[in-house]
């Protein structure tokens, strides 16, 4: 049997041999998420109002913003920033729903949602990017099914390059507390 202060003694020892293993790991792997600096949320926030506006002028009620949403957009907008140009020819390469598969699962799971539906768009050289965005999803006929659902919530993330070019995310769902949602979603583990 070991002395507890051999023990004692050996615990820092492994730690401080381990510390510089961990923090070159953490940085290694951290890939850069997008932060809700004041103008990009100001614009989230303009994106949102005029969904709500179009919303009501169609007599739906307006869409109340969820955190959870908002960051699985804005991260999902940072990925777009990031890789852009790599989807595809002209502007729709820099515009993907990829990874919009692990994004519901997230919100139906983590967050106890149901239903999921997602919009993307980018704009640059423009004054009014939330109008210009907001438009666009008006004019296309699966991006306007999104915003004419049935939807309660809704999460919106918005990152601007540095060249002015915006990013933008909106997810929109539901919550969903009935019983054989939560049934279900218990039997997932």
């Amino acid at each position: 049997m070991k002395k507890p202060t051999q023990l004692l003694c050996a615990i820092p020892l492994l730690v401080s041999l381990l510390a510089p293993c961990a923090s070159a790991l953490d940085q290694a792997t951290a890939l850069p998420v997008a932060t809700a600096s004041g103008s990009h949320e100001q614009l989230a926030g303009n994106i949102h109002s005029q969904v709500n506006a179009y919303r009501q002028s169609l007599g739906k009620p307006g869409l109340k913003r969820n955190a959870g949403l908002d960051r699985l957009a804005r991260q999902h907008s940072e990925f777009m920033r990031r890789n852009r140009g790599k989807f595809g020819k002209g502007s729709k390469g820099n515009i993907t729903h990829f990874g919009f598969e692990e994004r519901s699962m997230m919100a139906q799971r983590g967050m106890g949602m149901s239903d999921v539906g997602e919009n993307v768009a980018t704009c640059s050289r423009t004054a009014r990017p939330a109008n210009v965005l907001v438009e666009a999803w008006k004019k296309s006929k699966g991006h306007q099914m999104n915003l004419k659902g049935s939807w309660t919530q809704t999460g919106i993330g918005v990152v601007v390059d540095a060249d002015g070019t915006v990013f933008a995310t909106q997810l929109f769902d539901n919550i969903d507390h009935s019983h054989m949602t939560l049934t279900n979603r218990m039997r997932s583990f």
